[in-house]
């Protein structure tokens, strides 16, 4: 009996051993209980740990990316480098002209390159970077470097490329994807763009850049006070067009120039000036001149030319539409009444019958403007004086250059 009892006793004791150890481990095992608060700081830790790591890495990459990068460099400083896609018109109109004044004016220090003439260490030597119709990647690497060196950039567009039709060799070069791409990176990242036309201005704020500048070209008139106009027969219209090769604009105007020279015979004749449609070279009543002159002669050629009627055809496409008022500026410049066509380019600046005379672009558009104006010699000296004076009102090269200094260069 005894040893029965203390056997019981020790299963007793061992149960009981047991039993806390189960009770002991059971206790370990049992859920913290924390309250709403608890829980929030918790979650809120957490989340502002991996955040905090995000953010982080984020930032040295975005610092490795941005960091000042430092060119050393020779050269003197300079207030601008231009950085031209080819010697061209734009060029020579929209950025030389006014930097030559400029120069003279307040010794604005500036150079001009074409895009692969460019380094580094001219980049860095000069303030602001100013680029012009360039569309080539080896031209927006220079824009990369010149951001990394905290350098103001401008970008003069006065064509819409992203509008042209590829039916020409010009059209195919810009609607090369490469190219159309490289265009829209240089659209977005520019720090400012520059345009001569508000329609092209809008199209450019509405889907890629919002810090568009506008101001129209200008003419230096000094290269025309003074020069002498040839003098014509009085009983003879002499009918112009002077510019670039334009085939699509011409397709309703030319069979209404072979109506005119019909109807009015050896009392009217054409000039053209650097460009002639195909179908009107072998006529006796047209003179065709060449182009290719720099721009103050080819001004001043123009100017001289004395013509009693300037046409300036435009057809109506997207891409036209961003185009500049070239045509209006140049012959009110040279007092040459001129017919233009309904386009949104020439509709903001004249005036029906006072600053000039504007079309359908059709056929019996421009035969029936151009006949009105052959019979109003009265409208034709109207015309031509309010577009001279025009002219010299909105298009003068000292108003471009304060444009210039104010808005683009902050000098």
């Amino acid at each position: 009996m005894l040893a029965i009892k203390v056997l019981e006793k020790e299963n007793d004791q061992m149960a009981l051993r047991t039993r806390k150890k189960t009770r002991t481990r059971q206790r370990k095992r049992l859920p913290v209980r924390l309250n709403a608060y608890q829980r929030g700081r918790i979650d809120g830790f957490q989340r502002g740990k991996e955040e905090g790591f995000l953010h982080g890495r984020n930032a040295a990459e975005h610092n490795s990316r941005n960091a000042l990068t430092v060119i050393e460099t020779d050269l003197p400083r300079i207030d601008a480098l231009v950085i031209g896609a080819g010697m061209i018109p734009s060029l020579e109109i929209g950025v030389l002209q006014p930097f030559s004044a400029l120069k003279k004016r307040e010794n604005l220090k500036y150079d001009i390159k074409l895009e692969h003439e460019v380094n580094k260490e001219m980049i860095a030597a000069a303030n602001t970077i100013v680029f012009v119709r360039n569309v080539e990647p080896s031209a927006y690497s220079l824009l990369e470097l010149a951001h990394h060196l905290r350098k103001r950039t401008v970008y003069v567009i006065d064509d819409n490329f992203l509008e042209i039709q590829p039916t020409t060799s010009v059209g195919q070069y810009y609607c090369d994807p490469v190219r159309r791409e490289t265009f829209i990176k240089f659209l977005r990242n520019t720090k400012t763009i520059k345009v001569d036309s508000p329609d092209l201005g809008i199209y450019i704020q509405q889907r890629f850049n919002k810090n568009v500048i506008y101001f129209p070209g200008s003419v230096d008139f000094d290269w025309l006070d003074g020069q002498d106009r040839n003098l014509r027969e009085k009983e003879q219209i002499v009918i112009g067009y002077a510019g670039g090769e334009k085939e699509e604009d011409f397709a309703p105007v030319i069979p209404a120039l072979n109506k005119i020279l019909d109807y009015y015979g050896g009392f009217v004749r054409l000039e053209f000036f650097g460009y002639l449609p195909p179908s009107l070279a072998d006529h006796p009543s047209v003179k065709y001149v060449g182009g290719g002159l720099e721009y103050k002669d080819f001004l001043k050629k123009l100017y001289k030319c004395n013509w009693d009627i300037g046409i300036a055809p435009l057809a109506d496409n997207s891409f036209n539409k961003g185009k500049t008022n070239n045509k209006f500026r140049e012959y009110g410049a040279c007092f040459i009444p001129g017919i233009y066509s309904k386009s949104p380019v020439y509709i903001p600046w004249v005036a029906q019958g006072e600053s000039g005379y504007l079309v359908e672009h059709s056929e019996k558009g421009w035969y029936e403007g151009i006949k009105a104006m052959i019979e109003d010699p009265p409208m034709r000296h109207r015309i031509k004086e309010n577009a001279g004076m025009l002219a010299r009102q909105q298009f003068s090269l000292h108003t471009c250059v304060d444009s210039w200094k104010r808005f683009v260069l902050n000098t």
